[in-house]
């Protein structure tokens, strides 16, 4: 085994710390960092998803943390392993290669995103962020804790999302993201919007924030804003629809994942009006939403059939899984509000995005400093963890 003090990667981009390596050995299989030192080894040592037995007074487990960043830089990630190695975990912090991951899509037609499987692959042009993936053999529920506390402080610093999670799903298996449609594959609330224009958006807005905080029941919220746009003309909807801002970073996401050969869906608490046009301009493979009633052009103020509630969504995923035959660990979700938290949780990766305070606490991560290329990222730290230092 090889020790290097960490002063020798002070001046050097993580991201090109393999090249900085291979000078230093020709035969690496690990690198892990204890206490100011990094120590380069011809042997591996496994993260392996499964409780510690030993530990007789708390849960212990293994557990990979992804810091995805436009920039990860020596100062930043040096800072991150000291505090952590001062948290004084059971072995060393395995760290593995680090990568690139897209930013944006090179692309002029979004309509063409779906059918052109190039997409990605034509995409160095673009703009690149740092993914850094690191693990840890064993964390106790409470260093888990002391962990989260610290990567909260940091990633505010350094404005980096993490996420620290016993799974990584794979791109190189078949998989499926279910997401959320309003404020997350767009950037507005729809029926707010259509509030806006039919005269009663204050009302409205104020009753769907306290639904997407969880502060009202969200099927009785849903039918009682609904009901403020009796006789709305349905124009309105052709309006708001015609007009829907995306958001950041969709349609690398969408062509990222049909290129790996991965499914990705709607359940929205939201409209099948705009759910459907999502649909047919970006290339979702299945939308599920509430469908608002039309008369004669004309909204009556009620919603056909059941609401898609949080059970719903979470209903969802899994009967898209087992429709799909993907296996439970290349599941994802992504969501920002309360309604999202059961089908957050019901995922291996549960992703809460620019997401509400009670999300925020309760998801299993959050892209704060991200749009939806932060997925991205998240999605392709598996591929670190299967890269040698040594290639």
């Amino acid at each position: 085994m090889t020790q290097l003090a960490e002063t020798l990667f002070s001046n050097t981009a993580p991201i090109a710390w393999p090249q900085l390596l291979t000078l230093q050995s020709t035969t690496i299989k690990q690198v892990t960092y204890s206490q100011g030192q990094f120590n380069i080894s011809a042997q591996q040592q496994l993260v392996m998803d499964k409780p510690n037995c030993d530990s007789a007074n708390s849960n212990s487990s293994s557990h990979y943390l992804t810091l995805i960043g436009r920039t990860i830089s020596s100062d930043a990630l040096l800072n991150l392993l000291s505090a952590l190695s001062a948290l004084q975990p059971a072995d060393g912090i395995i760290i593995y290669p680090p990568a690139s991951y897209p930013l944006q899509l090179v692309t002029v037609d979004s309509n063409a995103v779906t059918s052109n499987s190039n997409a990605v692959a034509n995409n160095s042009n673009a703009a690149q962020g740092d993914i850094v993936v690191l693990g840890f053999t064993a964390l106790t529920d409470t260093l888990q804790q002391q962990f989260k506390d610290t990567l909260a402080s940091w990633s505010n610093d350094y404005q980096i999302d993490y996420a620290l999670t016993q799974t990584l799903p794979s791109l190189n298996q078949p998989g499926v993201v279910l997401m959320d449609m309003d404020s997350t594959t767009i950037q507005i609330e729809c029926i707010d919007e259509i509030a806006k224009l039919a005269g009663v958006g204050e009302q409205v807005a104020a009753v769907t924030a306290q639904a997407m905080n969880g502060e009202l029941d969200f099927s009785e919220s849903l039918r009682s804003r609904v009901a403020t746009l009796t006789n709305c003309p349905e124009s309105v909807l052709t309006q708001v629809a015609d007009a829907m801002p995306l958001m950041s970073g969709l349609e690398l996401l969408i062509a990222t994942l049909h290129q790996a050969n991965w499914k990705v869906a709607i359940a929205s608490g939201g409209f099948t009006y705009f759910a459907d046009r999502l649909q047919a301009d970006l290339g979702f493979d299945a939308v599920y939403a509430n469908e608002l009633e039309i008369i004669d052009g004309t909204l009556t103020g009620k919603v056909i059939g059941g609401i898609v509630d949080a059970q719903v969504k979470a209903d969802t995923l899994q009967a898209l899984a087992l429709q799909y035959q993907i296996a439970p660990q290349q599941t994802v979700a992504i969501g920002d509000g309360a309604n999202d938290l059961i089908m957050l949780k019901a995922a291996a990766l549960g992703v809460a995005i620019h997401a509400k305070p009670i999300v925020q606490q309760q998801a299993q991560v959050a892209l704060n400093h991200h749009d939806l290329e932060g997925l991205v990222g998240l999605l392709q730290a598996a591929s670190c963890v299967n890269t040698s230092w040594s290639q």
